[in-house]
């Protein structure tokens, strides 16, 4: 039980990775507290965990509110006092030209991509700083260092988690916390396939494997900052069909 004692807050936790990280982090006695604004999911989770031996609770906020990120800190240090391992995952998708791409669509994948990224972290930050090696993981996505046609909304918010990550590293490197960012390729989550549901599915990995690779960095416990790009064997960004 390799994380026994340490306090994981994992957002976007009600599914896809997010719900792959909390069920990983647990198994290995890090008690969890998932985070997103959907309470039965959440619930759900917990459930999956506690019936695993594991430690879970429920927290509901919108990653996109601040005063939701500040509730969400007053529980935590009520309840534990700091935060070992924090990881960014609520997010949305969008793929439609930019003339297609409205104000609201704009607003919502950037603000709950990247401006939810921000809130979190800066509002647990103090509790980070109580634990002695804390990391923060943030689920950014490959498409954030490359780029791609109809995505450019989600393109935009990744790329700006990719450079708030890169920052950040740098900056709470003296207090030996580290800043990491995933950028996987497809991943077999409800939103990639509500996204693209005519891909082929050997190009997505599961999200098993970004939980594996978060708790690979959690054992880590050193130095390690900067960008993991995780992607299927086969996969090829240009076979990739963005027809709905």
């Amino acid at each position: 039980m390799i994380l026994s004692g340490k306090i994981a807050v994992v957002t976007g936790g009600g599914q896809g990775i997010g719900r792959a990280t909390a069920l990983k982090l647990a198994s290995v006695g890090a008690t969890v507290v998932v985070v997103a604004r959907s309470k039965s999911k959440l619930l759900g989770v917990v459930a999956e965990v506690e019936n695993c031996g594991g430690q879970a609770m429920a927290l509901t906020a919108d990653v996109t509110r601040q005063a939701d990120v500040n509730a969400l800190n007053s529980e935590l240090r009520t309840t534990f006092g700091r935060v070992d391992i924090l990881v960014n995952g609520a997010g949305v998708a969008l793929i439609a030209p930019l003339v297609d791409t409205s104000e609201a669509d704009w607003d919502l994948v950037v603000d709950t991509n990247l401006k939810g990224t921000y809130l979190c972290t800066r509002a647990l930050l103090d509790l980070l700083r109580q634990s002695e090696a804390a990391l923060v993981v943030n689920i950014a996505s490959k498409v954030g260092l490359t780029g791609h046609a109809l995505v450019s909304a989600y393109t935009a918010a990744k790329a700006g988690v990719i450079g708030f990550s890169r920052a950040l590293a740098q900056e709470l490197s003296p207090e030996n916390i580290r800043v990491v960012a995933i950028c996987p390729g497809p991943v077999d989550t409800p939103m990639r396939w509500k996204a693209t549901p005519k891909m082929d599915p050997r190009f997505a990995i599961s999200a098993e494997t970004v939980a594996e690779t978060i708790l690979f960095l959690a054992k880590l416990g050193d130095a390690t900052t900067g960008e993991i790009v995780l992607e299927a064997p086969n996969y090829d960004e240009g076979m990739v069909s963005l027809d709905r």
